[in-house]
């Protein structure tokens, strides 16, 4: 699938392309069935800081939070994403090994997000630890720097 087609699918505009590199953090958020209100808030966060919510990112992003992906849109989003950090045009050079690495360590921010009891619990559960994992996998990080100590 090519990713103007994908975008399109997205309802994401073209100017807004970026704002996919946040699917991964609301898969993590959304990976326990429910989006905690510091997960939110977090991934809101990032996203401001990253310039992700003009053009048509920020609805695309309260969308993705308000409704949960399907395993099979999950995979497929994966999938293109992966492509997207393969390519060597101006697009592709927004998701670089380094780029993909930052984007591994805010899922486990989004993971640890919603906090444990006090220090006395981890804050990740198994579904997110799961979740970090399948999208270290997904997106082929073995380029990326020390990536399996950020999902261990």
């Amino acid at each position: 699938m090519k990713v103007d087609t994908w975008l399109a699918e997205l309802k994401i505009p073209r100017e807004a392309y970026r704002v996919v590199m946040l699917l991964p953090l609301v898969y993590v958020a959304w990976a326990d069935g429910k989006i905690q209100a510091q997960e939110r808030k977090l991934i809101m966060q990032i996203a401001a800081e990253r310039g992700l919510l003009e053009n048509g990112g920020r609805e695309a992003l309260e969308h993705w939070l308000s409704v949960p992906p399907s395993p099979a849109q999950l995979k497929s989003n994966l999938k293109i994403l992966n492509e997207l950090c393969r390519c060597s045009d101006r697009m592709g050079q927004e998701f670089d090994a380094d780029g993909v690495q930052l984007l591994l360590a805010y899922c486990q921010d989004v993971a640890d997000a919603a906090g444990g009891v006090l220090g006395l619990v981890s804050p990740r559960r198994e579904s997110e630890t799961a979740a970090l994992k399948m999208i270290a996998a997904t997106l082929d990080i073995r380029s990326a720097k020390h990536w399996q100590a950020l999902v261990s």
